[in-house]
């Protein structure tokens, strides 16, 4: 896909050259910082308010991670909480999902970018079940990754009015794409935890956290339990993984079990 550089600001170019800063496999950054930071960056690119990654179990009908910027706040959905669930219309938006473009990544399993309106036309996107049941949007952009056997990553970029997206924004993202796998692997699956007996669900639930990037108050408080508990239960994983510290835990587990 090509695209003249008269379509494209020095205010456009500075913000490409920081998203691909942000998506180095050796930022020194925590991927979930630098996820909050891109999201924000995209938010400028394409002109919208609210951008999320999310990672979506069809198999189970849940959404298994999602973190968003939203009209200048950010927030991350805890471990185990599924609002999806309880989002008026979200049947719909099952039902529907094996036909939709939301499944492309499932389907294909590839990689890819697509925007709804580039799939639905004008008068059948306004009388879609999925958009006047559930989403009620103008058009939305989804940049997604597989996964696994029915799950995916994507980042979703809905416009909930004025046009829809055009070639520019979904050219731009394209190009984007597999720069920002790497960065999307990291933040869903942030360390390739071993499902083996060596560590507890326990001690998985919490260095997952730690690998996001989370201070031990913050996994204390998105898991219920208090800093002390998440203290004892990192000393016991250190033990059962041979390391010392927080980064050689998240070391041994990309390499007993990498994402890739």
């Amino acid at each position: 896909m090509l695209m003249s550089d008269r379509s494209l600001t020095p205010r456009d170019f500075a913000i490409l050259r920081d998203i691909l800063e942000l998506s180095r496999s050796d930022h020194p950054e925590p991927a979930q910082e630098r996820v909050f930071q891109l999201l924000e960056h995209l938010a400028a690119l394409v002109g919208c308010d609210c951008l999320s990654l999310q990672e979506m179990d069809s198999v189970h009908r849940r959404r298994t991670y999602c973190q968003a910027y939203e009209e200048g706040e950010r927030w991350i959905e805890p471990p185990g909480e599924t609002s999806i669930e309880n989002q008026p219309g979200v049947e719909v938006f099952w039902d529907g999902w094996w036909t939709s473009p939301c499944s492309l990544p499932e389907r294909t399993g590839t990689s890819l970018t697509v925007s709804l309106r580039s799939v639905y036309g004008e008068r059948e996107w306004l009388t879609s079940p999925l958009n006047t049941e559930y989403l009620q949007v103008v058009d939305e952009l989804l940049v997604g990754y597989p996964t696994g056997a029915g799950q995916s990553a994507r980042f979703l970029i809905p416009r909930d009015y004025g046009a829809a997206f055009g070639h520019r924004e979904l050219t731009l993202l394209e190009l984007l794409r597999p720069h920002l796998r790497p960065l999307v692997f990291q933040s869903v699956r942030p360390a390739g935890l071993p499902s083996g007996p060596r560590l507890t669900m326990r001690q998985q639930e919490i260095l997952r956290g730690v690998a996001r990037g989370q201070t031990n108050r913050e996994i204390g408080r998105s898991l219920g339990i208090s800093e002390a508990t998440v203290r004892k239960h990192l000393e016991g994983a250190y033990q059962r993984l041979g390391v010392l510290s927080r980064t050689g835990a998240v070391a041994a587990m990309s390499g007993m079990n990498s994402t890739a």
